[in-house]
């Protein structure tokens, strides 16, 4: 069985501090980047996601709402 990782497409991305992909990650794996202070309501820089957290559910790609997370 081949097991899909998400990715996160930075062209998509709107880096918002309320990640709704990450909101739905039941384990946790998105690493919220701190507030940008330029963009309030935004991050700094793209979210992290931590692949030894990951179980390769697919919950964040149905999560956002830009298309921006595929598992690949």
């Amino acid at each position: 069985m081949l097991l899909k990782i998400p990715w996160v497409d930075r062209t998509k991305c709107t880096r918002e501090f309320d990640c709704r992909a990450a909101r739905h990650c039941k384990k946790e794996a998105f690493q919220i980047q701190p507030e940008s202070e330029e963009e309030p309501g935004r991050q700094k820089d793209f979210p992290l996601i931590d692949l030894e957290q990951c179980k390769q559910c697919g919950d964040c790609e149905k999560a956002c709402p830009e298309g921006a997370v595929k598992m690949i």
